[in-house]
């Protein structure tokens, strides 16, 4: 697909661009560039997407799914809370 932009530099975007999609433009080495649809997060919320956050969570997931777990109301859940709490 061949964007041509107009007087004012503007192109127009394929229908699969939203209006009022952000999107960020990345310059890539060979003199092109990408355009990927960006999200906005809250910042407060942007913990949740450091990578070691991100580790945590799949390891988590893999676990689960791997039937690793203990309820807390069962004898490893309540040893696994006094771990927890250090005593």
């Amino acid at each position: 697909m061949m964007l041509v932009p107009d007087a004012r530099r503007r192109v127009m975007l394929p229908a699969s661009f939203k209006a009022g999609q952000p999107v960020s433009i990345e310059p890539l080495g060979d003199g092109t560039y990408r355009l990927v649809p960006m999200v906005a997060i809250p910042e407060n919320q942007l913990w949740a997407w450091r990578s070691d956050v991100q580790g945590s969570v799949e390891k988590s997931l893999s676990e689960y799914h791997d039937g690793d777990v203990a309820t807390l109301d069962s004898q490893g859940g309540r040893e696994l809370l006094r771990k927890l709490e250090g005593k």
